[in-house]
């Protein structure tokens, strides 16, 4: 079942080969049995936008975190609840928002797990990494609909888009 929802999602994406403008949504229950499928779409999608795969590989990281932390502090393991992941490729970045259904959280309040007393505790981690390996988090409270986490990371402007599914090659000099 894992494998045939990313198989749809590559298919999805694949169609607007360009991404730029184009959406992929995924609409997943509060489970943590789908952290994987997540990593896997953000990464794949990361790629395809042109980000070299250290960068793919931080922005999935990044969605990761946000995937388990709408998992288990916004929809508080409530298999009953869903979780919204969707990637958009825009122009000038790769932007990704991650909505849950639950009651929502003051993110100001979240512990700095770089000062002493934190060093041990494992709160905070998860936004420490988002806020390092994408380049905005923004984090909205919709009144009585949970809470959505935006992430962007900007792309070069060297990078350039895919053309009917293929990359397009720089030559050096």
């Amino acid at each position: 079942m894992r494998q045939d929802r990313l198989r749809r999602a590559r298919e999805q994406a694949a169609r607007g080969s360009r991404l730029v403008g184009k959406k992929v949504t995924l609409r997943l229950g509060s489970r943590i049995g789908y952290v994987d499928l997540v990593h896997e779409m953000a990464e794949d999608l990361a790629r395809w936008a042109r980000f070299p795969k250290p960068a793919a590989l931080n922005i999935a990281l990044a969605v990761r975190e946000a995937f388990i932390n709408a998992i288990k502090h916004g929809n508080r393991m409530d298999s009953s609840k869903s979780v919204e992941v969707q990637f958009e490729r825009r122009v000038d970045r790769f932007r990704v928002s991650v909505r849950d259904e639950g009651n929502g959280f003051d993110w100001r309040r979240t512990a700095d797990p770089r000062e002493e007393e934190n060093l041990f505790r494992p709160g905070g981690r998860g936004i420490f990494f988002m806020k390092h390996f994408v380049d905005h988090v923004a984090f909205l409270n919709r009144k009585g609909r949970g809470t959505e986490v935006v992430l962007e990371k900007r792309i070069q402007p060297n990078t350039r888009p895919l053309r009917d599914g293929q990359a397009i090659k720089r030559r050096k000099g």
